[in-house]
């Protein structure tokens, strides 16, 4: 038992370590865009963890969601908690009605290159380019 455990250890020791608490974040950081359907959807993953949404479509008020983000380079999935959203009412002929928002959202998330990124969820599959 002796030689194969220091054959394991041996074989472990080649392994590269990256420092504790060193966990790089996916490259997914930056501004994307994306249009389908006569809407645009702009999203910018800033590098500190803020999130900003901005969806667009012909005759219709922007909306704006604003909150953080974070994905784990391990798993293809980008978790957005959202904190803020404009407009808060939608008004129309008979009056108003407060627009409500699920406090988060998760997305699968695929990478590919530089310069493109989809975005997936029960609603189907999204693609963004980057933008900035």
């Amino acid at each position: 038992m002796a030689p194969r455990f220091l054959l394991a250890a041996a074989l472990f020791a080649t392994l590269p370590l990256a420092p504790l608490g060193a966990v790089e974040a996916p490259p997914i950081a930056g501004t994307w865009r994306a249009t389908q359907g006569g809407q645009s959807v702009e999203i910018t993953l800033a590098a500190d963890g803020g999130y900003a949404r901005r969806d667009a479509g012909p005759g219709a008020q922007p909306m704006t969601v604003t909150g953080r983000w974070s994905a784990s380079p391990a798993e293809p999935w980008l978790h957005v908690r959202i904190e803020d959203w404009s407009p808060r009412r939608a008004c129309g002929l008979v009056g108003c009605t407060p627009i409500r928002m699920r406090t988060g959202e998760t997305y699968r998330f695929i990478l590919q290159g530089d310069d493109r990124l989809w975005l997936e969820d029960s609603g189907g599959r999204i693609e963004f380019q980057r933008a900035g």
